[in-house]
């Protein structure tokens, strides 16, 4: 798998993850240190997901470059 196919799996999985992250925190919250049910911002969770995707292209020597603005494309 090239760099490039990674960034892409890994950015796919955030399209699909992302919008059922609150559930899924709070589901595993005995894998986490969440003890409420307060929703968590989705906006903090995208930015937490692009964060950490292009933190992973720099640990490759990529410049990824994906913005919060990527994630979720349009179905048509």
């Amino acid at each position: 798998m090239t760099n490039i196919e990674l960034l892409t799996k890994l950015k796919k999985s955030a399209d699909n993850y992302g919008h059922n992250a609150n559930t899924s925190i709070h589901i595993n919250n005995h894998m986490n240190n969440i003890t409420t049910n307060k929703k968590i911002d989705q906006d903090i969770i995208d930015a937490i997901l692009v964060d950490f995707i292009n933190y992973i292209g720099m640990q490759q020597g990529v410049d990824y470059a994906l913005y919060t603005r990527d994630l979720y494309p349009i179905k048509e």
